[in-house]
């Protein structure tokens, strides 16, 4: 009720301001053409001055300028409009009389002026006799010649009506005068420029006639001036039509001799409004609407000019009355809208007063209702909020369930494989224990398989995975997934094959996810496919999608049952086949195409095979840039990082020597278990295995932690950590850092031994400045080799980088207290390297020990002073900068030593040759 009355008073305030929609109440629509400018503007004018009587009439204009093509599409255009009514001054009777028969026939209401259609298809006409304006021309010019002479005429437009109707009135005239005889015709085509020349060119042909009548004025007065041009003082009389008022017009003309008579010929623009609102108000109306006409020459010429000059000064004095008028109005209307604004507001405020008074009552019967709703409101907010907390902890425990559940699968089939590899190499087991063994290692390997799975399904649907796509040959590609699939081929005696039948196979996608896919489609098809059957990797080109591939997998199997056919891409789902597959690998493909911004779909039918099909798009403008695969390093060696299936990259001379005394146990001339490894591992069964098999060729420590793993590793300074990433309380990964970080175990190599392996998990580990990363489960040899390579090329290092006097002899073995001892003491030096101030007493303070207890495990170390061993260093770094081009001076500072005439001494005393000379044949070298 309160929003009707709003609405109400809202709509009165905008129709009392007049903010209402203000349309007129009919559109009239005026297409002019013939006549001269003068007379066109008068006919506007008048037209005008009838319109001041209509002030809700929309009046629309258009001028074609003696233009029948350019009038026709005016009309057209005006047609588009939909106006009320459309007046016609119709250039030429022909040309426009189908334009104006389709208005007529659309319904509008047409009226004709001044000229007719030949069709007679209008509502009304209004104009002057044509026909009588000829007669009477022709009359009044025989009467003036005695009734005996020759005349000629200036036409217009010879298709016009008005043309024709006015010549054939000037013959029927003269034929009642035997003694006037017409001598020739000039067409004017209503204009007074082409009247001059036409009559300019056939003046000596007129200046044989006696008079001459132009159909209108215009050409009346050209015809003068090309007479008065070619024959000075020639005494033809000339007559026209129109006698407009005016300066330049007809009765001028007449008035100062130049025309010896003009016929009247009206405008018709008041007749034509009267008869239009006639029409639009229906009421009743004369189709045929002539006006009546005279000759005006000097006989009454003046009484015209007096009469129209008077008749034009009413007419400003009328509209000058008109503008005061409006403005008055105006003022009028503007003072009603604000009273009217002034009274609606009055009452408006009342209404509103009315309506505030009612809605604050009830407002205050409302507060303590809603109060009350609002406190259950927030109450349920908050009971709301801890379900979703307990929601999302509850899925956030289910995700990491699943995650560390599938990794920890692979722990103990680590310890199901390696020690199955190690079994079977054994060759005095009996054929049925090994057949056995085996046996079991193709299942352990199908369990892993799955549980791979598994992860690459949780990764990819759930992880919010990005691709790391390249551009490489997907042929190649296809053709290097299909030679791993040939022995089993020739084992099933399954015609495998692969076919190319598209023009482009260079393509932008992950390879290890296309790997994965492509072994989960050939899989399944060599399940189900008996043998002698077919199996086809076919790449082709979609006809659908141009630029697209599509990868399909053909097999002449036993085909799918078609109930079976909606659900093969649903996770988990198995259908009458169920006993062969685990219901993962289809869902994981359709993951891994829609990652490539594809689509995947299988055909099949039961007993005839079935058809898996991937369409993939073409070029890279599909993929973000997150997407791109940027190597972290050269492409040369990127793969080299990732040392889970390739070994690390090591010095290949020390790899060699290493791979050929493996059964020695023997590396660079120490025994191999004189080194110690230090295992990191919460799995206490895979941590006693692994202790098993290192204790052949190391000294083992064991913690069960990363704190503890980090606690050993300081105490006892082993060769090589290796650690798992998954453990209670803290990652492998956070140990790794923390064991570079400090300076005691930073040149350690840290191997990172863990059942996750994705791409992601392996960069996570390396950032961590592992110098290894291997998954589960793995090759015992394998391990052992690069435990044998990391220890071998930190040995190398250490000689490489250490201090040429501060080289370690090689005892057959050192105490882990004398190598923290060493280590300390290298870094120290290190660190304090450009203090001048660095002697005994610095570091007998930082070591916490006595003069002699630093003098004498130096000396029996190293076999070196301190002082010396001090040197050594410094004059190692300076040989280093040297070699960076850095100033000489520099270097002297750099490395603590007091002056560069010092600096210079000492390492010519070291290395023979001065700092300058050394840095000029490094200069020559290059």
């Amino acid at each position: 009720m309160r929003k009707s009355w709003i609405i109400i008073c809202l709509v009165a305030l905008m129709q009392a301001c007049g903010l209402g929609d203000h349309k007129p109440a009919y559109r009239i629509a005026f297409s002019q053409c013939v006549g001269s400018d003068a007379w066109r503007q008068t006919m506007l004018e008048e037209m005008k001055r009838e319109l001041s009587f209509y002030p809700d009439v929309e009046f629309i204009y258009r001028d074609a300028d003696n233009s029948s093509e350019l009038q026709i599409r005016q009309l057209h255009e005006l047609q588009r409009m939909r106006p009320d009514l459309i007046i016609v001054s119709p250039n030429e009777a022909e040309p426009l009389t189908p334009v104006v028969d389709d208005i007529f026939r659309s319904g509008t209401p047409v009226i004709v002026t001044d000229r007719k259609t030949a069709s007679g298809q209008y509502h009304a006409y209004v104009g002057a006799d044509n026909y009588k304006i000829g007669y009477m021309a022709g009359q009044y010019l025989a009467e003036q010649l005695g009734r005996r002479g020759t005349i000629s005429e200036v036409t217009g437009l010879p298709g016009s009506s008005a043309t024709i109707e006015r010549q054939r009135g000037l013959h029927d005239a003269l034929n009642a005068y035997p003694g006037i005889r017409l001598l020739l015709q000039v067409n004017g085509q209503w204009l007074i420029d082409v009247a001059r020349s036409q009559v300019a060119r056939q003046a000596a042909q007129l200046s044989t006639a006696d008079a001459i009548f132009a159909y209108n004025d215009q050409m009346a007065l050209g015809t003068y001036q090309a007479l008065q041009e070619a024959l000075p003082g020639n005494r033809i009389k000339i007559v026209g039509v129109d006698a407009l008022p005016g300066e330049n017009n007809g009765l001028h003309f007449v008035a100062e001799n130049v025309l010896d008579a003009s016929m009247l010929y009206p405008t018709g623009g008041k007749e034509c409004i009267q008869t239009a609102m006639a029409i639009l108000k229906d009421q009743p109306y004369q189709r045929e609407n002539i006006l009546g006409t005279l000759v005006v020459d000097s006989t009454n010429v003046q009484l015209m000019r007096l009469q129209t000059d008077k008749i034009i000064s009413q007419q400003r004095d009328i509209d000058k009355q008109q503008q005061l008028f409006a403005e008055q109005q105006k003022i009028f209307s503007n003072q009603r809208r604000v009273l009217n604004i002034l009274v609606v507001s009055l009452v408006l405020v009342v209404v509103f007063a009315g309506i505030s008074f009612y809605s604050l009552k009830a407002n205050w019967d409302k507060n303590k209702q809603l109060e009350h709703q609002n406190h259950e409101i927030l109450e349920q907010q908050q009971r709301i909020l801890e379900m979703t907390k307990e929601v999302e902890q509850a899925a956030e425990a289910k995700i990491n369930f699943f995650t560390n559940i599938s990794h920890e699968f692979k722990t103990p089939l680590s310890l199901i494989l390696v020690p199955l590899e190690e079994l079977l190499k054994n060759g005095k087991l009996p054929e049925g224990t090994h057949r056995s063994l085996a046996l079991i290692k193709r299942n352990a390997l199908i369990l892993q398989h799955l549980v791979s799975q598994l992860i690459d399904l949780r990764r990819v649907g759930y992880e919010g995975l990005h691709i790391k796509a390249k551009r490489q040959s997907l042929l190649l590609f296809c053709s290097s997934v299909v030679q791993c699939f040939r022995p089993l081929a020739q084992q099933r005696a399954v015609n495998l094959r692969l076919e190319n039948e598209a023009s482009e196979t260079t393509l932008w996608f992950d390879q290890d996810l296309m790997e994965k896919l492509l072994y989960n489609l050939l899989s399944n098809a060599f399940k189900f496919t008996p043998e002698g059957g077919d199996i086809v990797l076919r790449l082709t080109e979609p006809s659908s999608d141009r630029g697209w591939v599509e990868i399909q997998v053909v097999d002449t199997g036993v085909g799918i049952a078609e109930a079976d056919l909606p659900h093969l891409f649903e996770p988990f789902y198995q259908g009458e086949n169920h006993a062969q597959g685990s219901g993962i690998g289809l869902a994981l493909c359709k993951e891994i195409a829609s990652l490539h911004h594809g689509r995947i779909a299988l055909y099949s039918e039961r007993g005839c095979g079935t058809t898996v099909s991937i369409c993939l798009p073409g070029g890279s403008d599909h993929l973000s840039e997150e997407e791109k695969f940027v190597p972290a390093f050269p492409e040369t060696e990127r793969d080299f990082h990732r040392v889970g299936t390739e070994l690390p990259m090591l010095d290949p001379k020390v790899d060699a020597r290493a791979m050929e005394q493996e059964q020695v146990g023997e590396v660079e001339g120490y025994a191999m278990n004189t080194h110690s490894v230090l295992i990191v591992e919460d799995h206490a069964e895979m941590r006693q295995f692994l202790a098993d098999k290192f204790a052949e060729r190391f000294t083992v420590f064991t913690a069960p932690d990363a704190k503890e793993g980090f606690r050993e590793a300081v105490e006892q300074l082993p060769d090589l950590i290796l650690s798992d990433v998954l453990m209670p309380k803290e990652l492998g990964t956070e140990l790794v850092r923390k064991l570079k970080a400090d300076v005691r175990t930073a040149t350690i190599p840290v191997v990172l031994l863990t059942a996750r392996g994705t791409d992601e998990q392996i960069r996570t580990g390396l950032e961590s400045m592992a110098d290894a990363y291997l998954t589960k489960p793995f090759n015992m040899d394998y391990l052992l080799v690069v435990a044998q390579n990391l220890i071998a090329n930190r040995k190398i290092l250490q000689r490489h980088f250490s201090s040429e006097v501060a080289e370690l002899r090689p005892p057959g073995y050192i105490a882990a207290a004398d190598k923290r001892f060493l280590s300390e003491l290298a870094w120290v030096v290190e660190e304090n390297i450009a203090n001048s101030e660095l002697n005994v007493d610095y570091l007998c303070e930082r070591l916490a020990v006595s003069r002699i207890q630093l003098y004498r495990k130096v000396k029996s170390l190293l076999d070196c002073s301190i002082n010396d061993y001090i040197s050594g260093h410094r004059l190692k770094r300076a040989k280093l900068l040297l070699q960076q081009d850095v100033p000489i001076n520099s270097v002297a500072y750099q490395t603590g030593f007091s002056s560069p005439a010092y600096f210079s001494t000492a390492f010519k005393n070291k290395y023979g040759v001065s700092p300058s000379a050394f840095k000029k044949n490094l200069a020559d070298v290059v």
